[in-house]
Formats: C-alpha cells, structure tokens, sequence
C-alpha cells in the first residue's frame, strides 16, 4: 500500500510538471464541457437548431473523454518505458501486472468521476446519475483499452501522436450506426464504443436500461483489456 500510494503522488508530480498531460487531465476535457454547454446550445440558438441532434452529439463528445485519460496513461506509461522501469519491475516487490494495473487505475478513476458527471456539466441529456451508471462504466473502461492499445503499437511519442488522432476517427465510426437500417449496423460491433453508444441510445429513447448491450460491451471490454495486458507484458 506505502509503495502505491508513493507511485499516485509521483503521478501526480509527473502530471503538473508535464504540460501535454495538464492539458489531457484538465484542459480538454474542460473544453469538451465548454463546448457542449455554451458552443453547442449558441449555434442551436442562432444559426441551426441542434435540439434533435443532443444525444448523438453527445455522444460524439463523450468517446473523446475516456479517450483523453488514455492518451495520459500511455504518456506516462511511455515515459517508464523509456526509463527502463520495467525492467527494474523484474526484481522488486511489485510484479509488473499489479503496476500496470495500478497504472491502469489510477487515471481510469479520474476518467470515471468525469466520465459520470458529464451529462450534468455538459447539458445536452437529461439522465439521472443512478441510470447513467452503467453508461459510464463502460465509457471508463474505454479508458485503460486506449492506453494499452497505443503502448502495444506505438513505439514512441510520435507514434502514439499519430495513432492517437487515428483511434479519434475509428472509435467515431459506430456512430455510423444510427444512419444504418436494421441489423447491418452491428458490422461495427467490432469497435468496442458500439455497444456503449447503443446502450445509451435505448436509456435516452426509452428511459430502460439495455442490460444487453451493457453486458456485451462489459465483456467485450474486458476480454481486451486482458488479451492487451498479456501482449503488453510478453512485448515489454
């Protein structure tokens, strides 16, 4: 427990020092708020009304906050590697799974305080916060499955740049779904944000929880974040 607690305030030394990580854990999500709760309703108010758009924009603004927390997790995660502490991990009392889970969590759970409030900042749905719950679980996981897809494939910051503004456009596509007739849309149940995006598009429709889409998202989350960390920990 000493050893955890001393590696979240090393964190969060490493977070206020590092500009591009102040900008992922509060900057951008700052102006994701900002932009749903003044830029949005302005442009609905005063060039086109937005009203019938709320949700699916919602939507669209809601993937790039677990998306932000991630790009922070792999950063730091980047900066370690570079350092060799993993391999330093190999001889001390912490194994490497219990650190990247620790790792893993620690900003996941910043993700997740964010992630469940931000109906209520951004004010473009109206959800009670025991409904959303399960909506904001799966945003969260979403969180750590960023971080370990970039750090599997990305061997450098430049690389983690360029993939990171790649996964922005590829997690968009379930989106797609809502213009796709029947059951063709599930073509892009590939992409693990389909089932969260289609769990709240039912909660906000219908006012019932779609158990399952959640569960199947639930897993599906799951299922990668397991097969990552064990690339993760064969690669590194």
């Amino acid at each position: 427990m000493v050893f955890f607690t001393k590696l979240m305030i090393n964190d969060l030394k490493n977070i206020v020092r590092d500009r591009l990580l102040i900008v992922g854990c509060v900057v951008g999500p700052l102006s994701f708020i900002i932009i749903c709760r003044s830029i949005i309703p302005w442009i609905s108010k005063n060039v086109y009304p937005l009203e019938p758009f709320y949700s699916f924009l919602y939507m669209m603004m809601a993937i790039f906050m677990p998306m932000v927390f991630g790009f922070v997790i792999s950063f730091l995660i980047m900066d370690e590697r570079d350092e060799n502490l993993l391999t330093v991990l190999r001889v001390m009392p912490i194994s490497r799974t219990n650190y990247l889970a620790y790792r893993l969590f620690f900003i996941s759970f910043i993700s997740f305080i964010f992630n469940l409030f931000f109906p209520f900042l951004t004010g473009l749905i109206d959800i009670s916060l025991l409904d959303y719950l399960p909506t904001a679980i799966l945003f969260t996981l979403f969180t750590p499955l960023i971080a370990l897809i970039i750090n599997n494939v990305a061997n450098n910051k430049i690389q983690a740049f360029a993939l990171f503004k790649t996964a922005g456009s590829v997690f968009l596509l379930p989106l797609f779904a809502f213009f796709i007739a029947d059951n063709w849309k599930y073509i892009l149940g590939v992409i693990p944000n389909f089932w969260t995006f289609m769990a709240l598009d039912k909660l906000l429709k219908t006012g019932n929880q779609d158990y399952l889409h959640i569960g199947i998202g639930c897993v599906f989350h799951i299922v990668l974040l397991a097969l990552l960390m064990y690339q993760f920990n064969k690669k590194y």
